[in-house]
């Protein structure tokens, strides 16, 4: 059986995904499962072992004609369609695959009576299964909204059976670094860290007071670090890319800026703890074995957020940014491992 998935979104969204690939794995290994990404997530197919082929989808339109001519060549069996907006949409309808099926999630904030209109009138028309989910009901009558057991929910009204526990971690091969180090707690520079709860002061006060619990401390950028944390980056330490293979030991509180995939994605795996706003970060931990700390952001419906992005069957400790003592709940998180 050919199964095709398109996910063409963020790199946390395509992990919430890959149990729905392990778990149809598990049920029968012969499933030939595809996956269309985008640039942002196909690093994270690229080492899951579980998936088949991978077709990107890249932005210019000659680009999508030419995924839609790949898939239609492949005669899928069933084509899930994960991802919101109308271009997921179009690759499906012109896919020849016996069974499309589409998953619209309506929104959090606008009015669910208008919300996706389009959407759902295109999923009436041209899919088998169409699965509507008001998130807002759902979360006020406490029914799950959590984003693999909904995508789960799509695939088991198709008929198809799946293990709703299989483990992904299985399938990656993320590697680690060998230093000689203390135990090491990583800390994801976000921009999300600053706003109006929570200052670049604080969060140099907070470095300074987790300097104490015997422990390194690591800090990881991306693209939106810069655009607040000025201090932070005359302050410290600042080793590249170009540099990372050459850290021999880590005696001081360093900054890894603009770290490849490879290199993030090892020091991660390294790392004892692993603090960090809701993002991409949240979710590669989620693979390793780190004690993982999230914290959400209190202005954007937090409780929800978390309940729909939780990382996917690991144990994790969960704060809000509006917490008066989110310092002090960042030490104890660390503290709780008896590591002082």
């Amino acid at each position: 059986m050919k199964i095709c998935l398109i996910r063409i979104d963020k790199m946390g969204d395509m992990i919430l995904t890959l149990p729905i690939v392990q778990g149809l794995k598990e049920v029968n290994k012969d499933y030939q499962i595809d996956i269309v990404c985008s640039e942002k997530n196909q690093k994270i197919c690229n080492n899951f072992k579980s998936i088949n082929k991978i077709f990107l989808l890249q932005n210019k339109f000659y680009q999508l004609l030419k995924t839609i001519s790949k898939l239609r060549n492949e005669n899928y069996d069933y084509i899930f369609t994960f991802s919101p907006g109308i271009i997921s949409i179009l690759i499906s309808i012109f896919s020849k695959s016996k069974t499309k099926s589409l998953l619209i999630l309506k929104s959090r904030y606008k009015s669910i009576y208008t919300s996706k209109f389009f959407d759902i009138i295109l999923g009436k028309i041209f899919f088998t299964n169409c699965l509507i989910v008001d998130r807002q009901l759902r979360y006020s009558k406490n029914i799950p909204i959590h984003q693999t057991e909904i995508m789960m929910e799509l695939v088991t009204k198709n008929g198809l059976n799946l293990d709703n526990n299989a483990d992904i971690k299985s399938g990656f091969e993320f590697h680690k670094i060998c230093l000689n180090f203390k135990k090491l707690c990583l800390i994801h520079l976000s921009s999300k860290w600053v706003n109006k709860y929570f200052s670049e002061e604080k969060f140099i006060n907070l470095l300074n007071n987790l300097k104490n619990l015997n422990i390194n401390i690591i800090m990881t950028t991306d693209s939106t670090s810069k655009n607040v944390f000025y201090e932070i980056f005359k302050k410290y330490e600042i080793i590249t890319n170009e540099g990372f293979n050459n850290i021999k030991s880590i005696n001081n509180i360093l900054i890894l800026d603009q770290l490849n995939f490879d290199n993030w994605t090892s020091i991660i795996n390294s790392s004892t703890y692993v603090i960090t706003p809701e993002c991409g970060c949240t979710h590669i931990a989620s693979l390793s074995k780190t004690k993982l700390c999230v914290i959400y952001d209190s202005d954007n419906i937090p409780d929800m957020i978390a309940k729909e992005y939780a990382p996917w069957k690991k144990k994790y400790t969960k704060l809000f940014s509006n917490n008066q003592n989110l310092e002090k709940e960042l030490i104890s998180f660390i503290s709780q491992f008896n590591i002082i």
